[in-house]
């Protein structure tokens, strides 16, 4: 169970990662986002109005640094496109799996019309 409790605390973590990555790339401009000292992102506008000090950064290289913090090393390109083809399949898997219940569904409701035999 404790192996289990790890694998879902990593998923977690992980999904954040990835949550926070999408947030950030949604608020930076050309790729920029400006951070504070606690390593929040920023709006330009509240930093000024709270006078608090803000650095520019690289919004991809910040990711990149914490999703391998998380040991999944997107700087890897072969390791993104098995990703990719990965998300890929299985969306295609899931998609298929709604057709194939829709058809079951279908064929368990035409069970008792008599369509005849196939010799």
């Amino acid at each position: 169970m404790s192996i289990f409790g790890q694998k879902l605390n990593h998923h977690m973590s992980l999904k954040k990662v990835i949550e926070n990555a999408l947030e950030m790339l949604d608020k930076a401009d050309n790729g920029i986002v400006l951070m504070n000292m606690y390593n929040e992102v920023v709006h330009p506008a509240d930093a000024a109005f709270k006078g608090e000090a803000v650095y520019p950064y690289n919004a991809k290289q910040f990711i990149e640094e914490s999703i391998t913090q998380n040991g999944l090393d997107l700087r890897d390109k072969d390791l993104r496109l098995k990703l990719l083809k990965l998300i890929l399949i299985l969306e295609e898997a899931e998609t298929n799996k709604s057709r194939k219940s829709k058809v079951n569904e279908l064929l368990r409701e035409s069970k008792d019309i008599d369509f005849g035999k196939i010799v």
